[in-house]
């Protein structure tokens, strides 16, 4: 049976855990104007955002990428990421486990 969920429904902020089972973990992230998520890592993961509203830049390593709403970037989770909310943004993150192959 298919579990439907609303990202607008969801309370958690400025993470929201999507699904109760967390493999691959999915999350939407709700950031207002100006709030920043420090640098951090998530070594174990690939990692996809997709922007659903708003504008985001994406510092990865040395890198900023500017996320448009639509936009779908995946990366390796084993470098600095740090997202920040030029305006109000909303996005849906999923941390996929890596594997051996």
């Amino acid at each position: 049976m298919p579990d439907v969920t609303s990202l607008e429904t969801l309370e958690e902020a400025p993470h929201a855990e999507v699904f109760e089972e967390r493999t691959p973990r999915t999350v939407r992230l709700q950031l207002d104007a100006d709030d920043r998520v420090p640098k951090h890592r998530h070594p174990e993961s690939n990692v996809v955002i997709h922007l659903i509203d708003g504008a985001v830049d994406l510092t990865l390593g040395e890198e900023v990428f500017g996320l448009e709403p639509g936009d779908v970037v995946r990366f390796d989770g084993d470098q600095d990421v740090s997202p920040y909310a030029v305006e109000d943004s909303t996005a849906l993150v999923v941390f996929a486990p890596k594997t051996d192959a």
